[in-house]
C-alpha cells in the first residue's frame, strides 16, 4: 500500500496531544485562499512512500511519544483523499500502540471517513466558515458536505475536535455561526488557529501568488475579543498558539 507524501515532521506541539510526528499527504479538494501548504496541490514536492516505510520513520520518535503522550498525525491537503493509505497506516500504528490523530477538512466522501473514523483515537476537523456561499467564495466549494460530514464526525469518533482558522477579513466574521453550529452537535469546545505569515516563503518558492500576502495576523486584544464572542456563543474558546 502506497501514498503520496510530501513532508513528515518531526516534534510537532498543536497536532494532537503531545510531541507528534506528522505526516503530510499530497492533494487538497479545497483552495483555501490562506492554505499554509501549498505543496499539496501545487508543484512536484511529493512522493510514493509505502506504509511500512512511513511507520518505520514514525516509529523512530516513540521515545518523544511515550514521554509526553504523543503519537501519529496524518494531515494534508486533505488525507483522506487517500482513504485507503490512511487507513493501513493508522491499522499498523494502532498495532504499535500509538495514538492516531487526522487532520481533515470533511469535504471529502462519507466513505473515507467511514474508513478510518474507528481507527483514529483524536479527529481534528477544521471548519472554515458556516455560510455556504462564503466559505465557496473563500475555499472554492461549498460547504454543506463538509457541515453533514462534521455532524457525522461528531456523532461516531472517539474523539474530535472542531477547529476554525482565523483569518482577519475572511473568516472571523463567521465565528459566531461555526461556534452555534459546533454546539449543536454537542461539542464543547471550538480550537481557534491564529492566522500565521510564515507560510508565504512556500508561495514564493512554488512560483504561486498567495491571495492573503497582505494580510496581518490578529493582534492579541483582538483574539481575546473573537474568543469572547464564542464562549458568548456557548462553547470554550481554545486558542491554538
Amino acid at each position: 500500500m502506497r501514498g503520496r507524501v510530501f513532508d513528515l515532521q518531526r516534534c510537532c506541539v498543536n497536532d494532537g496531544p503531545g510531541l507528534r510526528t506528522t505526516v503530510f499527504l499530497a492533494g487538497c479538494p479545497l483552495r483555501c485562499a490562506w492554505c499554509h501548504n501549498p505543496e499539496a496541490f501545487a508543484g512536484d514536492t511529493a512522493r510514493w512512500v509505502e506504509a511500512e516505510e512511513v511507520l518505520d520513520e514514525v516509529l523512530a520518535d516513540r521515545d518523544f511519544f511515550e514521554a509526553t503522550g504523543g503519537g501519529l498525525t496524518v494531515s494534508g491537503g486533505e488525507p483522506l483523499l487517500q482513504p485507503a493509505f490512511v487507513k493501513e497506516v493508522l491499522t499498523r500504528a494502532r498495532a504499535e500502540g500509538l495514538h492516531t490523530c487526522v487532520q481533515t477538512s470533511g469535504a471529502v466522501p462519507r466513505d473515507a471517513l467511514l474508513a478510518i473514523v474507528g481507527l483514529a483515537d483524536l479527529v481534528q476537523f477544521d471548519l472554515k466558515h458556516p455560510d455556504a456561499l462564503t466559505h465557496e467564495r473563500l475555499t472554492g466549494r461549498r460547504n454543506d458536505d463538509v457541515l453533514a460530514n462534521a455532524a457525522f464526525v461528531a456523532a461516531h469518533a472517539k474523539q474530535v475536535e472542531f477547529r476554525v482558522p482565523v483569518v482577519p477579513g475572511f473568516t472571523d466574521d463567521g465565528l459566531e455561526g461555526t461556534a452555534a453550529f459546533v454546539r449543536g452537535l454537542g461539542a464543547h469546545a471550538l480550537h481557534l488557529l491564529p492566522y500565521q505569515r510564515t507560510y508565504l516563503d512556500k508561495y514564493r518558492r512554488l512560483g504561486l501568488g498567495a491571495r492573503c500576502a497582505t494580510v496581518e495576523p490578529a493582534a492579541p486584544s483582538r483574539l481575546a475579543s473573537l474568543a469572547s464572542r464564542v464562549e458568548a456563543a456557548g462553547v470554550h474558546a481554545v486558542l491554538v498558539c
